[in-house]
């Protein structure tokens, strides 16, 4: 193929480049905005860990209802892998491991409250706590 012959393909296809374009529709632009994408939901369980951890603050009696069952379901879990049973645990073993706060809410024989409205447990408390478990 010639020279001549290769500019006049080329030629041939600028043009028919040129005419497609002028065919196409003319459309106003749109101006292209940032949706804002909604963050993904949180899961369930997180958001039932933090509500267990706001009321436990509150009372005494919320600490007893809510906060303890799943202290005590830790707490059991973490003491079975030491070979230890949470529900004949004797005392001075529970404070030993547990530390004494934790171990008077996950005890086995722990009563209802004295005065339910009582304070509940600090967050720097219940830190403590988590971090007792942590540790067995």
């Amino acid at each position: 193929m010639s020279v001549l012959a290769e500019l006049a393909l080329v030629v041939g296809a600028a043009v028919g480049v040129a005419i497609c374009l002028a065919l196409l529709p003319t459309r106003p632009t749109r101006s292209w905005r940032r949706v804002p994408v909604p963050p993904p939901p949180r899961p369930e369980q997180l958001v039932r860990l933090e509500r267990l951890v706001s009321i436990a603050g509150s009372s005494a009696i919320d600490v007893h209802a809510y906060l303890r069952p799943l202290l005590a379901e830790i707490a059991s879990r973490r003491l079975a892998g030491r070979g230890h049973v949470l529900e004949r645990m004797p005392d001075p073993v529970g404070r030993e491991l547990l530390g004494d706060r934790l171990w008077e809410i996950v005890r086995p024989d722990r009563p209802l409250p004295e005065d339910r409205y009582a304070p509940g447990i600090a967050p720097q408390e219940l830190s403590a706590m988590l971090t007792s478990l942590e540790r067995l």
